[in-house]
């Protein structure tokens, strides 16, 4: 166990970085685990207790990583590929697979998951070929390797037949444009054990089975890691599963199928133009709380306990969601975009009448309300117990109805601050001695502008629009942290350093930094409402040990360093 764990006493600092942005000299084009071992150094050398994450379960078409196609196997695409860590690979076929003038390009700029994905699945489905063929039955790995089919067969053996069929169907995962005998779990079964290829079938089912036990080992060894280096490992459980997912063909009965979720329509300066109209569309099929109640929310409890096998916390995505839903009665992606252009009235023709909506219903209405406190409150203390000792952070900032604040206390959660969220009517920050104890406070996430941007939009929309908000915003982010100099016209080091001591001297148990926020570069993760190739891609520019070289980054690193010491969140 880690010498340092979380609890309501905590006071430590946090760093959040997507695995796959993470570089190492022998990466695919991709962050892996060995990758998450280089950052667990890195925080370890700098006294930063939690190194946060984004969800690192499979994709497959759509890469955002809220999109999953199942709650519980692990991406193939964030393994590390070599002979120390997957039991059977060849280097000498990894050479002629990916050779170094190729590796060298995938590299470069984003990553490139359409090329990356598929070149490490047929990597590890050549290395359970090796596997079998060189461990015999009586191996100790062998034997550990048939204990965990056996131990997670509930969502191993469906997501091996899931695989199969979408290897099958050349990649595409919507199962409901599959032939009929494919698009249930049961009637897939009976397919498979008729049909002629059963035997080849079955080893690539194995195959599959397999790459998801190199993956667990993989990921329990990251954690075994972080816990030698005092180092808490933050993963997030998000909250939703793609409606083409193992999960929405294996139990339908769990989700609503015929509408997506999402949010309601929001602006900022920096967000996709199509969630202004209607709102954020994710595709993601809602739940259908009554029937997960009917099963003790097993499948929930089962999701919630695999995250606690790799993770000493958990941040939960969109806690809101589980109080009411925001559905649409249509999908998201090209399909939103085009439903933003229609007019109310052009919409209820396509739909029959729908509108997107709260469900159970809107916080306005007294008795809705108290429905969603209800069922809020039920779906998160089941969370909540299936967590263990697995500390959790609930992903719900700015104002929010009183039952969830109420529920936030009763079950002694605590949650997300963004300062620049926390307004008061006339635009100026709340302060930062107001902060709840029980909250991890950060200035962004994946889905924000980092700080740099942030404030170079400021500056400029302040010299654009003089009598505009921006220019009140500007005022109120420098007093926020006490600047008594002139606005700086660039983002510089002094403006970062009082940025990150004002949110290190927050009572917040939890201050993270998004790793732009610790370098102050303008990297930035992911724009909500957007999607397509280029969407969740953008990788460091740099490994972190460069940036420890870095004559610029270093100096930024060492001056964060000594905030973490002089506001006694170094544990």
């Amino acid at each position: 166990m880690s010498a340092i764990t979380m609890t309501s006493a905590t006071r430590c600092a946090g760093l959040l970085v997507p695995v796959y942005a993470i570089r190492h000299d022998n990466d695919f084009g991709i962050g892996d685990t060995l990758a998450v071992r280089r950052a667990i150094d890195f925080c370890a050398a700098h006294q930063i207790a939690v190194l946060q994450i984004l969800p690192i379960h499979e994709t497959i078409g759509d890469f955002s990583p809220y999109n999953p196609i199942s709650s519980r196997a692990l991406s193939p695409a964030l393994l590390t590929l070599n002979e120390d860590e997957v039991p059977g690979i060849s280097m000498s076929e990894i050479k002629r697979s990916a050779p170094d003038s190729w590796l060298a390009r995938l590299r470069e700029g984003k990553v490139k998951y359409n090329s990356v994905q598929p070149l490490k699945i047929q990597l590890l489905l050549g290395a359970y070929r090796n596997f079998t063929g060189i461990f015999p039955q009586v191996d100790p790995l062998r034997k550990n390797f048939e204990e965990f089919k056996v131990a997670q067969d509930e969502w191993l053996a469906p997501y091996t037949l899931f695989r199969l069929l979408v290897r099958e169907y050349e990649g595409n995962a919507n199962w409901m444009e599959w032939r009929p005998e494919h698009q249930s779990r049961g009637t897939a079964e009976a397919w498979f054990t008729r049909t002629k290829e059963r035997e080849e079938f079955s080893e690539l089912r194995d195959g599959y089975a397999y790459i998801q036990w190199v993956a667990w080992r993989q990921w329990r060894a990251v954690r075994q890691y972080a816990e030698e280096h005092n180092v808490m490992l933050m993963g997030e459980m998000c909250f939703g599963v793609a409606k083409t997912s193992v999960d929405s063909w294996t139990w339908p009965e769990l989700f609503d199928l015929d509408w997506s979720m999402g949010t309601r329509p929001i602006s900022y300066f920096d967000t996709n133009k199509d969630s202004e109209r209607w709102g954020q569309n994710w595709g993601l099929p809602p739940y259908r709380w009554e029937n997960h109640r009917t099963t003790g929310f097993s499948w929930l409890n089962a999701r919630v306990q695999l995250e606690r096998k790799f993770f000493h916390i958990c941040r939960l995505d969109h806690l809101r969601g589980y109080f009411r839903a925001y559905m649409f009665p249509w999908n998201g992606g090209p399909l939103h975009a085009e439903f933003a252009q229609l007019t109310e009235e052009e919409v209820k023709k396509r739909t029959g009448g729908k509108l997107p909506r709260f469900v159970p219903g809107p916080d306005e209405d007294p008795i809705t309300a108290q429905m969603n406190y209800l069922q809020g409150h039920e779906v998160i203390s089941t969370i909540r117990k299936a967590a263990g000792d697995m500390y959790l952070f609930a992903e719900i900032m700015g104002n929010m109805p009183d039952y969830m604040q109420k529920t936030l206390e009763e079950l002694q959660i605590p949650h997300l601050i963004f300062p620049q969220l926390e307004r008061n009517p006339d635009r100026s920050l709340q302060p930062i001695e107001s902060y709840r104890t029980l909250s991890l406070a950060s200035y962004a996430n994946h889905d924000h502008a980092p700080l740099a941007s942030f404030y170079d939009h400021l500056i400029e929309e302040a010299k654009l629009h003089p009598d505009g908000t921006a220019k009140i915003d500007l005022h109120h982010l420098l007093a926020f942290v006490g600047w008594t100099q002139l606005p700086p016209d660039v983002f510089n080091d002094e403006l970062l350093r009082a940025l990150q001591q004002k949110l290190f001297q927050s009572p917040s148990q939890l201050a993270v930094l998004m790793v732009s926020d610790l370098f102050g570069i303008p990297l930035r993760f992911n724009l909500p409402g957007s999607y397509g190739n280029d969407t969740w891609s953008d990788r460091l520019e740099f490994a972190f040990d460069e940036y420890e070289k870095h004559p610029v980054y270093n100096r930024r690193v060492q001056a964060s360093q000594l905030l973490i010491q002089e506001t006694g969140r170094n544990l």
